[in-house]
């Protein structure tokens, strides 16, 4: 994101429950805890939009990480290029490497994310029918990871349950 659109998240501030859309463009995983035991199901969505009260369009950011929620979940697998429409609210966040090896350079600074999706729907489906996520967890998890094995692969990530 550059520093405009930092800009716009910011001005319209984190009180406020506002409409956005996103295009699918993955799923992912990230874990919730330093030894990697316990991994959370993400979605990537690209070319996010404020949807305003009149129904106009402005784009915020050209993607956001977001867990995969119950509201996200429900909608079933979904396809590169399917539209999702939510309601969220703006957070701020520290990114950047806060450790102490200073052979990493990610300098620390504030961001802006979306958070709290609810009423999620899906506006615009490739197909007919989405297939259904596993229920638990760990079987989500590791679905994540076949369907993008090649990538987590080449970038040498072992699947996050292995040992169930």
């Amino acid at each position: 994101m550059d520093s405009d659109i930092r800009a716009e998240l910011k001005n319209l501030g984190k009180d406020t429950r506002f409409r956005f859309s996103g295009n699918f463009i993955k799923y992912g995983f990230k874990y919730a805890d330093r030894n990697k035991v316990h991994a959370v199901p993400t979605i990537l969505l690209g070319n996010i939009h404020l949807i305003k009260d009149d129904g106009k369009q402005i784009l915020l950011t050209d993607h956001l990480w977001f867990n995969l929620t119950k509201g996200f979940k429900e909608l079933g697998i979904l396809h590169v290029g399917e539209t999702v429409s939510f309601n969220g609210r703006i957070a701020e966040y520290t990114k950047g490497y806060q450790g102490s090896d200073d052979s990493i350079h990610k300098p620390v600074k504030v961001d802006y994310n979306i958070e709290r999706p609810t009423k999620v729907k899906l506006d615009a489906s490739l197909y007919s029918n989405n297939m259904l996520w596993p229920t638990e967890n760990w079987e989500l998890c590791n679905k994540i990871y076949d369907m993008y094995f090649d990538d987590y692969k080449s970038r040498n990530i072992a699947m996050p349950y292995s040992s169930f």
